[in-house]
């Protein structure tokens, strides 16, 4: 074989592996950059899920703060001023502010943090704030909040995210340092919205619906009577009546609070009943008038309320367990 030929195939053999080189280093390069970007991404999708549960958490503490209130249920705290956490007192009978830092330290929860390590933000509907002035306080309130044009919202809680080029104050307790446009124009008119360069702030609202859907549980529950009687016969409200009289009440027909003979579907007949002086709220807030009652038998009944599907149905419960 002649030496220039031999030189020719080792040349191109060479040029070979430099080229099979060189595709494995962009090979590899791409992957790099495929896997940096895939990372990037999978690091925003959870920092995003980190944010939705956040406030997911803080409505559910919210919505429960409301149904197990022992002097209003369906009542809110006011929004925190600072970064504590704790909802301040009222001057004179409302909140110093109606939106602001949610007051995690008073829901006893975690200090919830967004994507961004941000606390949360929370807004609050004047006519829920937890004070007498308010009262009565029930399903049929009216709150004042609207998001994107729809009404009965009964509070609001923010993920404020990374600070934009207009917020310039931070750390601070200005509201208009962390949420965007009409959200920090100190009315009642909130928005939510996809994100882009002026607007970051997620947004999620607590509807009458969300919130009046647990709290009127609770109230159903108390007219039916103690869930449990650990010692001796229920002893207070519709159980009680039962264990006293060995059949359930008539209902009341004509608005009166008592039953009426022979009357199976009507209005709670309250007046009937022993109630503690713990649920005066009942009174107070305007609730009596909302609970419907059905006696289904002398042995069963079904209690509602007026504009809900909330329902429950009451038996005797003779001792522990209730059934």
């Amino acid at each position: 074989m002649r030496p220039e030929y031999c030189a020719r195939i080792g040349q191109q053999r060479q040029s070979g592996i430099a080229l099979l080189a060189m595709l494995t280093l962009l090979t590899l390069w791409g992957l790099y950059l495929f896997i940096g970007q895939l990372s990037a991404l999978q690091l925003k999708m959870a920092g995003e899920r980190n944010a939705e549960a956040a406030l997911t958490e803080a409505k559910h503490a919210l919505i429960g703060r409301a149904a197990t209130d022992q002097n209003r249920p369906g009542s809110l705290p006011c929004p925190a001023i600072d970064e504590t956490g704790v909802s301040p007192l009222l001057i004179g009978n409302q909140c110093p502010s109606y939106i602001g830092r949610l007051p995690w330290k008073t829901l006893r929860v975690s200090d919830l943090r967004d994507q961004s390590g941000e606390r949360l933000w929370y807004a609050l509907a004047p006519a829920l704030r937890d004070d007498d002035s308010a009262q009565p306080i029930n399903s049929q309130t009216l709150p004042e909040l609207t998001l994107d044009g729809k009404s009965g919202i009964a509070a609001i809680v923010f993920s404020p995210g990374v600070p934009l080029s207009v917020h310039n104050g931070r750390p601070s307790n200005s509201v208009a340092d962390y949420l965007d446009g009409s959200n920090n124009d100190g009315d009642y008119a909130f928005v939510s919205g996809p994100l882009s360069p002026t607007f970051n702030d997620r947004v999620l609202s607590i509807s009458c619906g969300d919130l009046f859907r647990a709290v009127n549980q609770r109230v159903l529950g108390e007219v039916r009577g103690p869930a449990d009687n650990p010692v001796g016969p229920p002893t207070y409200a519709l159980r009680r009546y039962h264990a006293e009289h060995a059949t359930f009440p008539w209902a009341d027909k004509d608005g009166d609070g008592f039953g009426d003979v022979d009357t199976t579907v009507g209005k709670l007949p309250n007046n009937d009943l022993v109630l503690p002086n713990s649920l005066a709220w009942l009174g107070t807030n305007g609730w009596l008038p909302l609970i419907t009652y059905q006696r289904l038998s002398p042995n069963s009944a079904r209690v509602g309320i007026v504009g809900s599907s909330n329902t429950l149905n009451v038996l005797p419960c003779p001792g522990s367990p209730c059934p």
